[in-house]
């Protein structure tokens, strides 16, 4: 059985691995200065971009290209004193006329890369050779997926270390002296150094956009050191070694110590369990944003939580259900510790909902954040796992109310009638796990998120029945493909169909367009189309509405594309 368990989380981890998506923005440009597309008569001394929220400048920040393509910015990038969300650097005196070229990359607050670019004209627009590679030069893909592996692995080497800890403290201080179970929290505990390291040295490329081969290299490390998530990276190191001394002297001791002694013991390591689950709550998405002052103590209140009850879990399912001749212990003992782990986990489970309903509310918003987005979209995942989560530890309920709570005694079927659901528990419990760690590394969903264009235009091509309005949406006006959706109404509001409608898509500032679209609806009030825009900008969508064989007019709705 647990082969085919190891096999099933295996093949959970694969698919989580295969559809796990690449980092994005997660912060976001509120104004730069120049304005994109901008047409200044002098030249400026220095371009800025300002952020929504505070963002570091390691590997990379603020760029600015010449028509030609040459570098024009000078010296090195920085905060205006006191604003943290903002970067500017200096341009070279007497700037030529044409159109420049400024790309950012920064680190967001909650640790991920955020870059684009933007332009401005000095005199007036011209053609520009800079390129979108030269802008945005795309990550290791190899890089980001060991990212994402390490830090997935980190989530379960805490949950391992911090509940069975907590199993043994609590439920089964004889367990300590089983040899699965110590080796299992020494895995555990080594899993989450390892993965830990692996982070830190990750963490730069991942960051810079840069190969394996910077993984080791000690200037991109130090750099990597000095960001938020680096600093929080080294806490945690420090945390462990501190953990790998408290578990090296506690664990012999556990099955002799007294009631008082496990109780301090246990409280010495919810102390180190909390300050192990801030290194991650700081560092992410719980530590920006709005709301921080409670939005902070109440992830690390669920990363702990988590912990406690997966890590309990594996316990449970490899070491105290196992047959008494395979060295599980007699009914009596396993009985009370079921018991007992019972009523742990319900607990769990209730601050698990509770404050993941609170940053699920924090991180989506809105009810188009959460199935418009990849956030959103793998929350949903997450919500169904917790689910039957829910109804698989219901059935454990069911089960120790029936043979543990009354008369009946519990036979080797019985028991491995629920070996098997806390197994399944068990990998529908990394499958979560697996998810938890996308979402981290997931722009949340309030910021991916953006509503779909719609406005309402009139229109008046000046001949007899010229006169009405076009409702205009485009979903979801990012680049990529999108969906324009145009729908004919008369004054009245009533749908009006024309001899003809056609739509074309252009973006003034990178004279880019304009793009023509291939609408379906003719001979009717709506028409629909697909365009793939590539780039993100202030986009003009011009539609023309021809009311008979001589009247016609142009309107233009200016449509932004994230």
């Amino acid at each position: 059985m647990m082969r085919r368990l190891a096999y099933v989380a295996a093949l959970v981890l694969t698919v989580l691995v295969a559809v796990a998506p690449n980092a994005s923005a997660h912060a976001t440009v509120v104004s730069t200065s120049p304005g994109d597309g901008q047409v200044v008569a002098t030249a400026p001394g220095v371009v800025s971009v300002r952020f929504d929220e505070p963002v570091q400048m390691q590997f990379g920040a603020l760029r600015v290209f010449s028509p030609s393509g040459a570098r024009v910015d000078e010296g090195s990038p920085t905060h205006p004193a006191g604003h943290s969300d903002t970067v500017e650097v200096a341009l070279a005196s007497n700037l030529g006329r044409g159109t420049y070229t400024v790309a950012w990359h920064v680190i967001s607050a909650d640790s991920h890369p955020v870059s684009g670019a933007f332009t401005f004209s000095v005199g007036a627009s011209s053609a520009t050779s800079v390129s979108q590679d030269t802008l945005n030069a795309a990550g290791s893909k190899t890089v980001g997926v060991l990212y994402g592996i390490a830090r997935g692995v980190a989530f379960g080497g805490f949950a391992l270390v911090v509940g069975a800890t907590g199993f043994l403290l609590c439920c089964w201080p004889a367990g300590a002296g089983s040899r699965r179970v110590r080796t299992m929290i020494g895995v555990g505990w080594a899993a989450l150094v390892v993965a830990t390291l692996a982070v830190l040295g990750l963490q730069g490329p991942y960051d810079g956009g840069f190969g394996l081969g910077r993984v080791f290299d000690t200037a991109v490390l130090r750099t990597t050191i000095g960001t938020r998530l680096g600093t929080a990276l080294a806490v945690r190191l420090v945390l462990l070694g501190a953990v790998g001394t408290a578990l090296a002297t506690l664990l012999p001791k556990i099955e002799q110590a007294s009631a008082r002694m496990r109780i301090v013991a246990t409280a010495v390591g919810v102390a180190l369990a909390a300050g192990l689950a801030a290194t991650w709550a700081a560092a992410d998405h719980a530590g920006v944003g709005s709301q921080v002052a409670l939005a902070l103590p109440l992830d690390i209140v669920h990363v702990t939580a988590m912990g406690i009850w997966l890590g309990g879990l594996v316990v449970v399912v490899t070491a105290l259900l196992r047959p008494r001749d395979s060295g599980g212990p007699d009914v009596a003992v396993m009985a009370g510790a079921v018991r007992r782990f019972s009523t742990i986990a319900l607990c769990c489970i209730g601050v698990l909902v509770a404050s993941g309903t609170y940053q699920a509310w924090r991180q989506v918003g809105t009810l188009g954040a959460l199935t418009g987005t990849v956030y959103g979209r793998l929350l949903l995942i997450k919500l169904l796992g917790v689910g039957l989560l829910i109804a698989l530890g219901y059935l454990a309920r069911v089960w120790i109310a029936h043979y543990l709570a009354g008369a009946a005694r519990p036979d080797e079927v019985a028991v491995r009638q629920l070996r098997r659901s806390t197994g399944l528990e068990v990998v529908l419990a990394a499958g979560v796990l697996g998810i938890t760690a996308m979402l981290v590394n997931a722009p949340p969903a309030r910021t991916a998120f953006e509503a779909p264009v719609s406005t309402t235009v009139a229109f008046d091509t000046g001949g007899p029945g010229g006169k009405g309005s076009v409702q205009i949406f485009v979903s979801p006006a990012k680049a990529g493909s999108d969906l324009v959706h145009i729908e004919v109404v008369n004054p009245s509001g009533e749908p009006e169909v024309v001899p003809e409608l056609t739509a074309t898509m252009s973006l003034p500032a990178r004279q880019l367009g304009p793009l023509p679209m291939d609408l379906s609806g003719g001979g009717t009030s709506h028409y629909y189309g697909n365009v793939t825009i590539p780039l993100a900008g202030q986009w003009q969508l011009a539609v023309v509405v021809r009311t008979s064989d001589i009247d016609e007019t142009t309107v233009t709705v200016p449509v932004t594309i994230r």
